[in-house]
């Protein structure tokens, strides 16, 4: 029997075809404020009842930092874009992204937030468009325990939710 290595591999979040653009409307958002929403932090709480998972998370993707807006369930710390699932999350705009086993996807098997706190297994996000169409973070759910499905309503809501947060970002411009 052969042992099984930890993977040390995985894929950066990538930078986006129209990256200036979108920075720009990154930098539009007054960070600081956002984090005080009492409503954006009421979104990521359904956010994490609607997927039954340890953690909700809105995020914003900034050049090379991934910052925490709002989490239920944890005390995560803003970090690194390049590791961040929503950086890939943002990649595709128009597209929720589910991951149902972390340990077993090739883009992240190795990466620090799986094999480390906070144990991602199952991620599902989507993009926090801007008015401009500009995807500014995402939306998301987290938790160290993989799922098997993605239900049609979760979707929906998860999608809905966004646009709710997304409007919160756009009225917390600086």
């Amino acid at each position: 029997m052969v042992p099984k290595l930890k993977p040390i591999f995985h894929a950066l979040a990538p930078l986006l075809r129209g990256e200036k653009q979108r920075q720009a409307a990154v930098d539009k958002v007054d960070v600081a404020e956002t984090k005080q929403s009492a409503e954006l932090k009421a979104i990521v709480e359904e956010v994490a009842e609607i997927f039954g998972t340890e953690m909700g998370i809105a995020t914003l993707i900034d050049r090379q930092t991934q910052h925490i807006l709002a989490c239920h369930g944890g005390e995560l710390e803003s970090g690194p874009r390049d590791i961040s699932f929503c950086g890939h999350t943002i990649a595709r705009p128009d597209e929720i992204m589910c991951v149902f086993d972390a340990t077993h996807d090739p883009r992240f098997a190795g990466n620090p937030l799986v094999l480390g706190t906070p144990h991602i297994r199952f991620y599902v996000g989507t993009p926090l468009i801007s008015s401009e169409g500009e995807a500014l973070g995402a939306l998301c759910a987290i938790d160290s325990r993989p799922r098997m499905s993605l239900l049609p309503e979760q979707s929906k809501r998860l999608r809905a939710l966004a646009e709710k947060a997304a409007s919160i970002l756009a009225t917390a411009q600086g």
